[in-house]
């Protein structure tokens, strides 16, 4: 865990009150503990996240709540491709052939 006072100090040009903002739009859900908020991993990597879009990319802040919609829909649409993967990965061969060759099915054009 860091500290609010931690992460602004190491993510320049990133300032408290815009991280405070962040917070209120619930981009980021920090850890409380009384009065200061505590920051994980991922929090971090998010925060990472909205400082290269907003800050390199220029993503302002009125679009940004859809453009991290959309990159959460993406990244929850990639865990469950993973897990379907594993789960197929777990059948019997006979069993993914046929997976496989109904999903290439899936794929052709309708004609």
């Amino acid at each position: 865990m860091i500290s609010e006072d931690e992460l602004v100090a190491e993510m320049a040009p990133l300032d408290r009150v815009v991280l405070r903002r962040w917070i209120d739009h619930g981009w980021i859900i920090p850890h409380r503990q009384q009065d200061d908020v505590h920051f994980d991993d991922s929090d971090v990597a998010r925060i990472r996240l909205i400082v290269e879009l907003h800050y390199e990319l220029r993503i302002e802040e009125d679009s940004m709540s859809v453009v991290l919609s959309l990159l959460d829909q993406l990244y929850a649409t990639r865990r469950s491709l993973s897990a379907l993967l594993a789960a197929v990965k777990a059948q019997p061969e006979g069993v993914r052939n046929n997976i496989a060759a109904l999903a290439e099915a899936a794929r052709r054009p309708a004609q």
